[in-house]
């Protein structure tokens, strides 16, 4: 029947009951299961269920985590290349109870290749990876980059681009992954429709996003000057706002040559979809231990990795990390086509870093 020792719940319905419970609440999820199977599962249960999937994946991940970014050891990888990998990056909040704390920030992140279109005028993200939980900024690179290691040989990727809305991890992040970083569209209009009227608003995105924010600044300024005294305060702190993300301005399909590219912008539907409807609506509110375990099923579940993470006994076929020969660190070389600043900033110190040195020479099965 495929029960595993001390559960009564065979690993199919165990599937079933995870997967319905990270679309679901507890209570609704349970409704679900009595109407489908001849003898439904309780909310409890289902609540159980999440934590015996969730919490192995979890310490393997923490194991996995350590042994990379604290004793150096370099992750085996399925090797994929691809000329461009996409990166978006947003957080959320959601309500806590019975912590220190009354909120905490989901971070979430998604990487694709490219867009694959399913209709006229629709697309669909090809290859997407989801990785989300409550966690910092460094802690939330160093998971997301684990897990895109294993997949794809980040030494021959030819560029990356990492959007986001602005937040300073996430700009953090493109700077270890020394990739091209876009403000997202939707709070760069938003920002300046707040602010500006009709023509003056469109003229200023035009010349953002051509990569002369530069020549907008005067116009501003003057607008600025003429304006009332409030007015004048919300016009300046536009004025600080383009300039705080001037480098990410810069539409950066002028700074590749590739047919098929499109507009960031898909993390704002994937975090409602991912964390929001699940974990903000309805009056819910988590346990910080309860919202990492949904939000690695969530990931799960997006990444195809549920069934065989539950069907085999040892986790799933993850890939392993091994420990081979030591390789001497240099103070120079290239990941994709310049060096990481990380390798030399105020970080080229700690331990992830040295990972990120060892990965930038397309070194993998290496301990440092």
């Amino acid at each position: 029947m495929g029960l595993d020792k001390g559960c009564h719940t065979s690993r199919k319905v165990k599937e079933l009951a995870t997967f319905i419970s990270s679309h679901f609440p507890f209570q609704r999820s349970e409704e679900i299961l009595r109407a489908i199977l001849p003898s439904g599962i309780s909310h409890t249960s289902i609540h159980r269920l999440v934590g015996k999937v969730a919490d192995p994946y979890l310490e393997k991940e923490e194991k996995e985590r350590e042994e990379v970014f604290e004793d150096g050891v370099i992750p085996e990888s399925a090797g994929r290349v691809v000329p461009y990998l996409f990166i978006e990056a947003d957080g959320t909040n959601i309500a806590l109870q019975r912590e220190g704390a009354r909120r905490g920030e989901v971070k979430a992140g998604i990487a694709y290749e490219e867009w694959q279109e399913v209709s006229k005028g629709r697309y669909r993200l090809k290859r997407k990876t989801v990785y989300c939980g409550i966690m910092d900024g460094d802690r939330f690179w160093e998971g997301l980059s684990l897990v895109l290691a294993k997949e794809y040989d980040l030494s021959k990727i030819d560029r990356v681009i990492v959007g986001g809305d602005g937040a300073p991890w996430v700009k953090e992040g493109a700077k270890v992954l020394n990739g091209i970083y876009e403000l997202d569209r939707f709070h760069l209009k938003r920002a300046l429709n707040q602010t500006l009227q009709g023509e003056l608003a469109l003229e200023v995105y035009q010349a953002c996003v051509g990569g002369e924010v530069d020549r907008v600044d005067g116009p501003l300024i003057g607008v600025q000057q003429k304006a009332s005294r409030d007015e004048a305060k919300e016009i300046a702190r536009l004025r600080g706002y383009l300039m705080e993300n001037s480098p990410g301005l810069r539409h950066y399909r002028l700074e590749l040559a590739g047919a098929g590219l499109r507009g960031l912008g898909a993390i704002e539907g994937n975090i409602d979809k991912l964390v929001a409807n699940r974990m903000k609506k309805r009056g819910m509110s988590w346990t910080i231990k309860g919202a990492q375990r949904m939000t690695r099923l969530i990931s799960l579940r997006e990444t195809g990795e549920l069934h065989p993470w539950i069907t085999h006994k040892e986790g799933g076929q993850s890939k392993k990390i091994t420990k081979q020969k030591s390789i001497p660190l240099r103070d120079t070389g290239a990941w994709l086509e310049a060096g990481l600043p990380a390798l030399h900033g105020p970080h080229q110190n700690r331990p992830w870093v040295q990972v990120l040195r060892a990965l930038s020479h397309g070194v993998h099965g290496a301990s440092i």
